[in-house]
């Protein structure tokens, strides 16, 4: 067979007309239902790995693209910062040197003390007075808002118990992040600690201003007082003498050792108990320390426990390798026992092989014990690691306060040597007290301002002794050399993002395919509609004009097989009619219906090719010939049926459309449409009607039903499931008598069906 004959003039060529496309389009369909007894992979698998083989080169092109964008972005958001750190350490307890009366409570707010240390770090004085020594940092320089930002990025941390604060800052700078945690260490000594000193010593002037004041009352006082006694400069022989005034230039250390000699005694025996009771408080910390080495190395010696052992055995890869072990011997002792020469260089080999595979085996279970149990060692190993810095911490300050108790001791000493012993009035007996007094009430307000002079004074050296003592506050560390940490993270995000790319368009395509539900393969034709598929034509109607003779011969071949399926099956029945029409329009009903005909004719039949698509007519465009009178013009009685046939070259007779008009819409119905069908059948063996899309044109389905065959096109990339589906639904309503689908634009593998 030569097969159908199409026109080859570019202006009337099918992809010219404006209701013909001459190309698929390129969205994608969706999954349909099978139909009962189909199978789910006839014809090409999961449709899944259909859309995606339709849209690979879109999928890897536009992938690359999201994927490298992904990727760069997932590189910058996910860069591995550089860490450093510095160390405060926060004493439990204020130094009792300074403190006497506080000596215990200080470690009752010792949480408090911690947490508002804490807190104070991240305050803005702190964080403004650090940013003047690291304002030209790049990293401070990009930021628009640099107090928010230090107040977010740096991290202050502590465990509950620990004498030690941490503060950590992370960056894309190295030198930056050390240098941010350098300034806000010195800026919190400076803008806190510092100036808590500078209050504590404009305190203490203000304690020494008003002990000289409340002196130069006293000694404006006394002589007063003497005065009013003993008038005249006499005085009684029971009266005791007035009080002695100090000399100009007189110490305050001598003043409060007239006034309360027992203040240097309170704060000798003090000093004397730390001395006495602080080296058994270091010689306990050195035994601690000493069980805790010991802990330490025992747990390094102590020997690896059976259950590690066991558990070992039977992990995944030492398994794997015991049976490899066990197939080498297994294999090696059988040759060994059928050979004759035990010594042949294949069972040395053998044996080789066994003896490597044993000792890969030996060598990787041990591997794993001693991971696993190194693993359980440090674990342990931490707890009593921490407990030892604690203890060693410890030691270092006791031994730093009993070197400073016993130097206080000494001064302390010198000025309770320098305290006079009292006697009584016999002379020789101790009295009671060293300020026994006979107060009249003429001395009340004397005696009062002596009691302001002793607290002030007293007040004055505790003030002054707890400037001396150390700050309860220090730096342990300074900023740590900064460290980058979790690149692995930063790899494995930018590796991700990167192949998320590609998984983002490939799921965006399977969606849009599974919404819009386009055929793609002939095994959705066929799970789509229960009428039998009768022709498969390789390709898409452009190409039956191409220049490629392998693919016209196809296309040519596929609809001689249709017409034969159509001649055999329904012509030799007594059939005459067939309608070619689709679910919608542009889906190859005009090309199936010229190559039908076409071959039909060549094949010996008397065929006449009726244009019934009033609206949007193709055939005369296939034909080559021009569309002035046609079926509108029967309907509307205009011609006659002979006038309006042509003869093309290859024997077939072509009805065109004609000229559209609503006329011709209303005679399309009834009796008329009736009358014409009866007398284009009169002098044919065969009329094929290229009818309406089924589902738009209220006509089509009056052609049809007139009809003794309905063919429904189907088009690669064109036609939606659901729309063939109930096309073919609509055709099984109408009871005709044989109908069946056509796939256009199958590969060649569908073409063999």
């Amino acid at each position: 067979m030569t097969g159908p004959s199409f026109a080859t003039p570019a202006p009337l060529a099918p992809a010219a007309h404006p209701g013909h496309k001459a190309a698929p389009k390129a969205p994608p369909p969706g999954r349909p239902a099978l139909k009962p007894g189909a199978k789910p992979d006839e014809g090409g698998g999961l449709p899944v790995f259909t859309y995606l083989r339709l849209h690979w080169l879109m999928i890897v092109f536009c992938g690359s693209l999201l994927g490298a964008g992904g990727a760069a972005l997932a590189w910058e958001l996910l860069a591995s910062k550089y860490e450093s750190y510095g160390l405060f350490q926060v004493a439990s307890a204020q130094t009792p040197i300074g403190n006497q009366s506080n000596a215990a409570g200080g470690r009752t707010d010792f949480g408090t003390y911690v947490k508002t240390t804490a807190n104070l770090l991240k305050t803005d004085f702190v964080l403004n007075a650090a940013l003047r020594d690291i304002k030209d940092l790049p990293t401070i320089k990009a930021q628009p808002d640099p107090i928010k930002y230090l107040e977010e990025e740096v991290v202050v941390a502590w465990q509950d118990g620990s004498e030690v604060i941490r503060v950590t800052f992370k960056g894309r700078e190295p030198q930056d992040a050390k240098r941010i945690v350098d300034a806000i260490q010195n800026a919190f000594i400076k803008e806190v600690i510092d100036k808590e000193v500078k209050s504590k010593k404009a305190f203490l002037d203000l304690v020494e201003k008003w002990q000289k004041e409340i002196q130069r009352v006293l000694e404006a006082e006394k002589p007063a007082k003497a005065a009013g006694a003993a008038p005249a400069g006499a005085a009684d022989a029971g009266t005791k003498p007035a009080a002695e005034k100090a000399p100009p230039g007189t110490p305050p250390e001598d003043i409060l050792m007239r006034l309360d000699p027992g203040f240097f005694l309170k704060q000798f025996a003090t000093l004397d108990h730390e001395v006495r009771t602080l080296p058994l408080t270091i010689a306990g910390y050195k035994r601690d320390e000493t069980v805790m080495k010991d802990q330490l190395k025992a747990l390094q010696d102590l020997e690896i426990p059976k259950a590690t052992k066991g558990m070992m055995e039977n992990d995944h890869e030492v398994v794997a390798q015991y049976q490899k072990m066990v197939r080498a011997r297994t294999e090696y002792e059988f040759r060994l026992n059928a050979a004759e020469n035990k010594t042949a260089p294949g069972i040395l080999r053998l044996k080789a092989a066994y003896e490597e595979q044993s000792r890969k085996y030996e060598e990787l279970k041990k591997d794993k014990i001693d991971a696993y149990d190194g693993w359980n060692r440090t674990k342990e190993a931490k707890v009593i690691a921490i407990s030892l810095q604690k203890v060693i911490r410890d030691t270092q300050a006791a031994e730093e306060r009993l070197e400073f108790s016993k130097k206080m001791l000494v001064e302390v000493a010198n000025k309770v040597r320098e305290i006079p012993i009292p006697a009584d009035k016999a002379g020789g007996a101790v009295q009671h007290g060293f300020n026994e007094k006979e107060y009249t009430t003429s001395s009340s307000v004397l005696e009062s301002t002596d009691g302001i002079l002793r607290r002030l004074v007293t007040q004055y050296y505790q003030t002054k002794l707890e400037l001396n003592s150390p700050q309860r506050v220090t730096v342990l560390q300074a900023g740590s050399h900064p460290t980058q940490k979790d690149t692995k993270k930063q790899l494995m995000g930018t590796i991700f993002a990167g192949v998320m790319g590609f998984a983002l368009m490939a799921a965006g395509v399977v969606g849009f395919e599974t919404v819009s539900r386009r055929v793609s393969s002939l095994a959705e034709v066929k799970a789509a509609v229960l009428a039998p598929v009768v022709g498969v034509v390789p390709g898409l109607p452009g190409a039956a004009t191409g220049r490629d003779p392998v693919k016209r011969a196809a296309m040519n071949e596929a609809v001689d097989k249709l017409r034969a399926y159509v001649s055999q099956s329904w012509l030799s029945r007594g059939a005459t009619t067939i309608a070619v029409t689709s679910a919608i329009g542009d889906e190859g009903k005009a090309f199936t219906a010229f190559g039908l005909a076409s071959s039909l004719a060549q094949a010996g039949y008397k065929t006449l090719l009726v244009d019934f698509d009033l609206r949007e007519p193709a055939l005369h465009a296939f034909a080559g010939v021009p569309n002035q009178v046609g079926v509108c013009e029967l309907l509307r009685a205009e011609t006659d049926l002979r006038s309006a046939v042509l003869s093309l070259p290859s024997g077939l007779n072509l009805l065109p459309a004609g000229k559209w008009s609503d006329e011709a819409r209303k005679a399309a119905t009834g009796e008329k449409l009736e009358n014409l069908l009866g007398r284009l059948k009169e002098p044919y063996d065969c009329v094929v009607l290229h009818g309406h899309a089924l589902l738009t044109v209220a006509e089509s389905v009056e052609v049809a039903r007139r009809c003794e065959v309905v063919l429904v096109c189907a088009r690669y990339r064109e036609t939606v499931t659901p729309l063939l589906k109930r096309a073919a639904e609509r055709v099984a309503t109408m009871e005709i008598p044989f109908s069946g689908v056509v796939y256009v634009g199958s590969t060649e593998r569908e073409a063999l069906y």
